[in-house]
């Protein structure tokens, strides 16, 4: 993973060598029905209007920021990435989508990197906003996924990666919330990833978290990270 969001494998390839790069409307129809008093009935139509995408600042509110976060972590940079992953199963491809820097349809509004020590610890953080239902469609379909997916075979720069999936509870405060852990063990390159996934979207806003930790014992701290973010994010969504 070598995007700047799935920048979970792309850290861990920079640290031991690699680097984490870890989607309403309705119409509604009156009918007034005038033949009691010798009328016609006339029939009126009104379309809800379009929901609203969410403005820069309402992004850039819903990012974290250095000081949400506990001491020791500090702000780094992660390179852009075209990098796309291939999963060899339909249901899977959600997720594979997601280790993706880019987002079809949607406008990215903010995206931060931070980690802790020398890259031992990474945390990506980006807030987007979708046209229409996208934000929605978008969590739907990770949801969707973690429901019948439990891992699958995704290519990488042609290096095949083994992938598995854990479900997580992800914390409330949005529309939707999905948590979840990526294991990927990479035979060509002798490594094991695991890396903690947040997917929220509230209104027509969309946030995506990664942590990536140092080792296993870290995994505990990704419950107090996705809840600083669903909370951030939630709080900018709303305006």
């Amino acid at each position: 993973m070598r995007t700047r969001f799935s920048r979970g494998l792309a850290a861990a390839l920079a640290v031991s060598a690699l680097s984490l790069t870890a989607a309403c409307g309705g119409g509604s129809d009156d009918k007034a029905d005038g033949a009691a008093k010798g009328g016609k009935a006339t029939e009126k139509t009104s379309a809800a209007p379009a929901p609203t995408p969410l403005t820069a600042a309402q992004m850039k509110a819903g990012v974290l920021e250095l000081k949400d976060l506990p001491t020791g972590w500090k702000t780094s940079k992660a390179e852009p990435d075209t990098t796309t992953y291939k999963a060899d199963t339909a249901a899977c491809k959600p997720i594979a989508t997601l280790m993706e820097d880019k987002v079809a349809g949607a406008t990215i509004g903010g995206t931060v990197d931070f980690e802790r020590g020398n890259s031992e610890s990474l945390l990506s953080h980006q807030v987007m906003t979708f046209p229409g239902t996208g934000a929605a469609d978008y969590a739907t379909a990770i949801g969707t996924a973690l429901g019948t997916c439990t891992g699958f075979t995704a290519e990488m720069e042609g290096m095949k990666m083994k992938i598995t999936l854990q479900k997580l509870t992800a914390p409330q405060g949005t529309e939707q919330a999905h948590a979840f852990r990526i294991k990927m063990n990479i035979a060509d390159l002798g490594m094991d990833v695991e890396s903690n996934m947040l997917v929220a979207a509230q209104g027509t806003g969309l946030t995506r978290l990664a942590h990536v930790p140092a080792d296993a014992t870290g995994h505990k701290d990704f419950d107090g990270f996705a809840k600083l973010a669903v909370e951030k994010f939630a709080k900018g969504a709303k305006g």
